[in-house]
């Protein structure tokens, strides 16, 4: 089922318009801002620094110090306010589970960005309740700015402004952004074809950073085709709070997915999908 900003799956997980106006929700996106700054402050130590030792993991991505400390940092800081709070990170692992609240971290999201000195890296915090995401944080430490959002209170910049997605609904008018234009073409290239060819411009250097450009109305399009569940827990609510729509490569809309597409409209994300489809 392709989402178009308004089926009931969707409507079900925002809950009601009280559920929605909950008071803790915005306690704790504050705190999820101050984390992302928390850990930002950490990576920055480190950016662009020549003698930054590189291992590999073992499903060969990178991995730094810089990682690993700015995770040990965001989790010493939940611990010590939510001490009952599960998390799960990128480096120091964890499983989603049955927790009524479970914080999700990405402690450098772009690495190979990091390590090659572009300051486009970032930061993501999200924080479940009960499975779905609430509250989610981009945040980019090298250039200060952030988009987060809690949910039913909308999306905002670093400086606490409403942020919100552009109105293009027309593959024609539409800026398009992917973390890897290689590996969308690898594992879609129906998709990736079809996107270089009807959209009006392409761009990368993304990651997260491409989501945070989507949710200011920067671009219009952005998607990835595999992501981990660090990667993608805060996009979703970030881009859907700023007035977008965002579900995986299939059309659907699971709480935590494993691939993304994210578009201003509904009307560009039915025109993305029908890309992808083999023809009749």
């Amino acid at each position: 089922m392709i989402d178009n900003g308004l089926n009931t799956d969707v409507a079900a997980r925002h809950g009601t318009a009280s559920q929605q106006s909950e008071p803790e929700l915005l306690m704790f996106l504050d705190f999820a801002q101050n984390l992302a700054r928390i850990g930002g402050s950490v990576s920055l130590d480190w950016f662009a620094r020549h003698d930054l030792a590189v291992e590999q993991k073992s499903d060969d991505s990178p991995v730094t110090i810089a990682d690993k400390a700015t995770e040990a940092a965001i989790r010493r800081e939940i611990s010590r306010r939510f001490p009952d709070h599960a998390i799960l990170g990128e480096e120091q692992g964890g499983t989603l589970g049955d927790h009524t609240y479970q914080w999700v971290i990405d402690p450098i999201d772009g690495t190979k960005t990091f390590i090659r000195g572009v300051p486009l890296y970032t930061t993501l915090i999200a924080l479940l309740r009960e499975g779905e995401p609430v509250v989610g944080v981009i945040y980019a430490p090298a250039t200060g700015e952030m988009v987060s959002a809690a949910l039913g209170h909308g999306a905002r910049d670093e400086r606490g402004r409403a942020v919100k997605v552009s109105s293009t609904t027309a593959l024609k008018d539409a800026w398009f952004a992917t973390t890897d234009p290689a590996d969308l073409y690898k594992r879609d290239p129906r998709l990736s074809t079809g996107l270089l060819e009807h959209c009006l411009a392409a761009r990368t250097w993304a990651d997260a950073y491409g989501y945070m450009l989507l949710a200011r109305g920067a671009i219009d399009i952005m998607t990835d085709p595999v992501m981990s569940p660090w990667d993608i827990a805060p996009l979703g609510i970030i881009v859907r709070e700023a007035g977008g729509v965002f579900c995986n490569l299939q059309g659907e809309s699971p709480a935590i997915g494993t691939s993304a597409l994210a578009c201003a409209t509904a009307e560009l994300q039915r025109a993305v999908l029908a890309l992808g489809k083999p023809e009749a």
